[in-house]
């Protein structure tokens, strides 16, 4: 069966906008949890803090939990129904996924750093651990949280309304790219970001929508948050952290931001249809 089509039960609208507005509201009181904390005179001034870091991704943890307990309760279906349509998560296409796009990003570094681009090599094993911990056990209810919202409840929903699994796919990017807005990145590169933001969503749009599942856009979002958060940062992101590197460079949006998008993400569509033995992924488009 279609990942679009869920469980092929009957669902009704009003209960797909409920399951919507009990995530966003659990979303939002995270939000507001982490701003009571953030003021709190105990918090450290460091930007880079790992305290800070765990305070900004709680929202997602709320987020998180209230979409799964809407999906149960709300949407009365299994939550299996809102991540994959096999019978089981496939947690070989995650790691594979994760394994492919951050050994992508690690060449890139190497390369930049062999190249002569001032990237600081800074390792701070006190600081380093808490965040590794951290990262991986925060990071994945942050990916997990976006895109099952995303690519699962709100692309299904979509794709019932519409009965154009195709154009779900279209208008679940736009919406990512539009909560998107408020990124730092937004502010210093304008609609480059938001091309950015707009086009990495369909490519993980079409990625759930060709394997039928959200297995491989969650491994690539995961190795693609985790390598920011934890591997490289930079001096001008509004979360920094203690990750090995740091890139001290003023931001611009260069060749290596347009890499991604216009070669290695259609590149790695390719491999994974060659891989998984997808079946007519172009015609899918228009389903």
């Amino acid at each position: 069966m279609s990942f679009a089509k869920g469980t092929g039960e009957k669902v009704s609208s009003e209960r797909y906008l409920l399951t919507v507005l009990f995530s966003i509201g659990g979303f939002v009181v995270g939000i507001f949890v982490a701003a009571q904390l953030m003021s709190a005179s105990g918090m450290p001034a460091d930007r880079k803090s790992t305290v800070r870091l765990i305070v900004n991704l709680l929202p997602f943890l709320f987020g998180l939990g209230s979409l799964l307990l809407s999906v149960k309760y709300v949407l009365q279906r299994p939550i299996r129904s809102v991540l994959t349509s096999r019978k089981t998560y496939d947690w070989r296409r995650f790691f594979f996924a994760f394994g492919l796009w951050f050994t992508f990003q690690l060449v890139f570094l190497i390369l930049g750093k062999a190249g002569g681009a001032p990237i600081i090599f800074d390792l701070s094993v006190a600081d380093f651990l808490p965040l590794l911990f951290v990262s991986l056990i925060l990071l994945p209810i942050q990916t997990a949280f976006e895109d099952i919202f995303f690519r699962g409840v709100l692309f299904q929903g979509i794709s019932r309304a519409t009965g154009k699994a195709g154009i779900s796919v279209g208008i679940v990017a736009l919406l990512f790219a539009w909560v998107h807005m408020g990124n730092p990145e937004v502010g210093i590169f304008g609609y480059f970001a938001m091309a950015y933001f707009f086009i990495s969503g369909l490519f993980l749009g079409l990625l759930t929508h060709f394997d039928d599942g959200l297995e491989l856009g969650m491994g690539y979002h995961f190795a693609n948050n985790f390598f920011a958060v934890a591997i490289l940062t930079n001096t001008w992101q509004s979360i920094q952290t203690h990750a090995l590197f740091t890139d001290p460079t003023e931001p611009q949006f260069s060749w290596d931001m347009w890499l991604p998008l216009l070669v290695l993400q259609p590149a790695m569509l390719y491999a994974f249809y060659r891989i998984y033995r997808w079946k007519n992924p172009l015609k899918r488009i228009l389903e």
